[in-house]
């Protein structure tokens, strides 16, 4: 495997268990110490290493987190996204990102049969959580009372108005949905409400990692979309054919938002990991949000 060991430079390599299982799990609150961290591992961002890395992963296998499952050797459909390919069984290198933070958080908190929700029930991702935690419950979002129907019994929620109790939740996850919310601080504190004292966010979002400010593209006002930015629109598993508008990349001032909602613990959690098939294009790793109540 003397592809990857080529890209490694030695002080990195004596940090890691060997040369070819690569593993970084460092958490950013800010900018500027995401900045001196890339800064310090160049290699990150070298596109020969990432594509080495990926090859390493596909070559040698993995393991989901959470379940254990073996993703064997030369099984991972790739696309031109590692971020969002590297598929095995529906989960894409993000989605095992994820998966391997809400492993972490319960493990550091010993976390048992915990009651998880998530704004998304279709995925791949939500039903994996639901075959794992009885206690999980996801839900998906539309305004279209026939579409409503067509998904029963499937919850209807919005994000920023959840009809959902205080405290009730040991973990929430969102995943690519931020981004799709009128309000993201509106939803902050919906997520904030419901989770219980020590609950913990773990999920993904485009995010605009070199860059303290959102990019705002779109916003709600008196009943209508204005669009700010030519409209761009994400893949939606409700409306595969329509996508789902973008209302908002975040940026890095998105953790003292958080803040502002409530939360006492927030970082982006940068996730790169070979024996599970996490990486991304661009910074090596994948970045988490973690927000503890």
């Amino acid at each position: 495997m003397r592809y990857l060991k080529r890209y490694v430079p030695k002080s990195i390599r004596r940090k890691l268990r060997s040369p070819y299982r690569l593993r970084f799990d460092e958490a950013f609150y800010n900018l500027a110490d995401f900045q001196n961290f890339m800064r310090e591992h160049p290699m990150l961002s070298n596109d020969d290493f990432i594509k080495a890395a990926a090859k390493h992963v596909c070559h040698r296998g993995a393991i989901e987190p959470l379940t254990g499952a073996v993703i064997a050797k030369n099984v991972l459909t790739f696309t031109d996204s590692l971020r969002e390919g590297m598929f095995h069984n529906g989960l894409n290198a993000r989605m095992r990102a994820v998966l391997l933070a809400m492993e972490r958080v319960m493990g550091a908190s010993d976390m048992r049969d915990p009651a998880i929700y998530a704004p998304e029930a279709i995925t791949p991702l939500a039903m994996r959580l639901r075959g794992i935690f009885p206690r999980f419950i996801g839900s998906e979002y539309v305004d279209d009372p026939a579409c409503a129907a067509a998904l029963y019994p499937i919850a209807i929620q919005d994000l920023q108005a959840l009809n959902l109790p205080d405290c009730a939740f040991d973990l929430v996850t969102t995943n690519e949905v931020l981004e799709h919310v009128p309000s993201i601080d509106r939803a902050l504190v919906e997520i904030h409400r419901i989770l219980k004292p020590g609950g913990v966010h773990v999920g993904t979002m485009p995010f605009m990692y070199y860059q303290d400010e959102s990019i705002v593209r779109a916003r709600w006002e008196d009943g209508r979309i204005v669009h700010l930015m030519e409209p761009e629109y994400h893949g939606n598993p409700v409306d595969p054919e329509g996508g789902a508008l973008a209302f908002e990349i975040p940026g890095w001032n998105l953790l003292d938002r958080a803040r502002a909602a409530g939360f006492q613990d927030v970082h982006m959690r940068f996730i790169l990991s070979t024996a599970h098939g996490s990486i991304f294009e661009g910074i090596g790793g994948i970045l988490v949000l973690q927000m503890t109540k």
